[in-house]
């Protein structure tokens, strides 16, 4: 009898180690009941294999989910950089519309991201991630997204129906931006900024005092065009197993005269292997094309040393000419 009670306990065990890997994703207010079918199949197959290869300790398989290529592409990177897994056993969440063509989203996905043994990745074990279908339910990107609130902040500063269509698609494409960073994903760095964009980077440079107590800091900024910049970003990427950027106090800002122009400024923390920092990023996004917008100016500079209406770009956003 004892070895019966003992061979049905584990059976119970085995169960319930099974069923926790399984994440359901249940979508409401989906365009017609055929793409809500598809986006829960195979949102609940991607967020059930993620908990199964990160437990597991293995590579993703993918087979089996309608996913695009660059979309398995991007995650792939994703998954070698840092592996995660979801521990709700159900979500629950509303399908938006961010208006462009292929453009369903489904937000507010937790998630726990779980270094690779021997690696580090600081405080930001709890992240969420946004999955981005097109209209058939077919999973197009997956993204690290912005603290809710931020995001609920920005999308109720203006609601008026066509700018906040935008500004959905501007947060999506800024999420996209910092995912980009995590994944070290050149591509879509190398399309989204513009051919003439110009951007201005810094860095923060420490050294100990003269009397050799506590540090004095400098920053040492640089004006760079495109393909410098990307070139000397790729061999940051290169020498770096990890790199960790979070967006934070993000605003953005409609230019008055041209509705296509947005201005973001936000806070981001840089954080790698070999170097971190803490600074207020501007760009300037153009969102003539919806479907392929580009920046054309980012510039940083540190938090510590610039008040907030002194951010490179804001004096000159909503002038003429732009």
């Amino acid at each position: 009898m004892k070895k019966f009670f003992a061979l049905l306990a584990g059976l119970f065990c085995l169960v319930g180690a099974q069923a926790q890997y399984e994440t359901t994703l249940e979508v409401v207010a989906a365009p017609s009941a055929a793409v809500k079918a598809a986006m829960e199949r195979n949102g609940s197959l991607l967020l059930t294999e993620l908990n199964n290869a990160q437990g597991e300790n293995r590579s993703l398989s993918l087979e089996g989910i309608d996913i695009t290529e660059q979309a398995a592409e991007s995650l792939m990177i994703m998954w070698e950089v840092c592996p995660f897994r979801c521990d709700e056993l159900d979500i629950y969440e509303r399908c938006l519309h961010l208006g462009n063509n292929q453009a369903l989203q489904v937000r507010n996905i937790p998630v726990i991201m779980e270094p690779r043994a021997g690696e580090r990745f600081e405080e930001d074990e709890y992240q969420e991630i946004v999955l981005n279908f097109d209209n058939s339910g077919k999973i197009i990107n997956l993204c690290f997204a912005l603290n809710q609130t931020i995001y609920t902040q920005v999308m109720r500063s203006n609601l008026e129906v066509t700018d906040l269509r935008r500004r959905s698609l501007v947060l999506d494409f800024v999420e996209q931006f910092r995912t980009a960073y995590n994944r070290k994903d050149m591509a879509f760095l190398e399309d989204i900024f513009s051919d003439d964009a110009l951007i201005i980077t810094g860095t923060v440079r420490k050294r100990v005092n003269n009397d050799g107590v506590g540090f004095a800091s400098g920053v040492t900024y640089k004006v760079q065009d495109k393909k410098t910049y990307l070139s000397n970003l790729s061999n940051v990427f290169r020498s770096n197993n990890r790199i960790n950027v979070v967006f934070e106090d993000v605003k953005v800002m409609k230019h008055r005269q041209k509705d296509y122009i947005y201005g973001v400024k936000l806070v981001q923390h840089w954080n790698a292997d070999r170097y971190s920092d803490k600074g207020y990023l501007f760009l300037l996004w153009d969102f003539k094309d919806e479907s392929n917008p580009k920046i054309h100016v980012r510039t940083w500079q540190p938090y510590d040393a610039t008040p907030k209406n002194e951010v490179f770009g804001l004096q000159s956003f909503n002038t003429s000419k732009l």
